[in-house]
């Protein structure tokens, strides 16, 4: 089934083409890698499948619905729902515990607080950070700053994780807990469309998309 799908995107920024006439989709339960050159449009085009930019002209696909990019209430309650995002900065709110940071997302989207509660425990623990639930995020090392974005990610188990360089800021040990992560995740059955500028990381993906110049010029699917 496909998750997501862009047909014949283009995106201007003023008058730079930054990507250019773009199709593509990712399938349920596929891992797959964005990667290219600086400047070559990764993060354009995942910032447009997670719905996070809209394309210049071209059309996208979320679960065979065509999105409306005009309906801005639809379109973030689709972000809230469908998908989970991690960062390379991890956007924590400071002023909240790991805990309360990993709840937000559940929050927004009505779920009762003790229900948002549990289901943000059982995230962290799932990650390694039952002991770090009431620290701040200046409290936290930044390796277990990122393991609690990607507890917040999971917070309304979306169908797709959207990673934008998730280990740009990772020493090695870090990086490797953190693509451990992902790697348990898809075998769960977890979509996930990762930025990436590191090939060994791309490499354990199912999948490799190269940008240069706006365009995908490879398209490797290894399993």
């Amino acid at each position: 089934m496909e998750i997501i799908k862009v047909e014949n995107i283009n995106k201007f920024i003023a008058n730079e083409h930054i990507l250019k006439n773009i199709n593509l989709s990712v399938k349920q339960g596929e891992f797959v890698s964005i990667i290219g050159p600086s400047g070559s449009g990764k993060s354009t085009l995942l910032y447009i499948l997670g719905l996070l930019d809209q394309p210049t002209d071209g059309k996208v696909f979320v679960e065979n619905q065509e999105i409306n990019f005009k309906d801005k209430k639809r379109i973030s309650e689709i972000r809230n729902k469908k998908f989970g995002f991690v960062f390379q900065f991890h956007y924590l709110i400071n002023e909240l515990t790991a805990l309360e940071n990993v709840m937000v997302p559940m929050l927004k989207s009505g779920v009762e607080k003790s229900v948002a509660a549990d289901i943000a425990i059982k995230n962290l623990e799932k990650l390694g950070l039952e002991k770090k639930q009431d620290r701040r995020p200046y409290e936290l090392s930044g390796g277990e700053q990122q393991r609690v974005s990607i507890a917040r990610a999971l917070s309304n188990n979306p169908l797709v994780i959207i990673a934008d360089e998730p280990t740009g800021n990772l020493d090695s040990k870090n990086t490797e807990i953190v693509m451990e992560i992902f790697e348990n995740l898809n075998k769960e059955g977890k979509t996930i469309i990762m930025v990436t500028h590191e090939i060994d990381l791309a490499e354990r993906t199912q999948r490799i998309i190269k940008l240069k110049d706006g365009e995908i010029i490879e398209d490797l699917k290894k399993i």
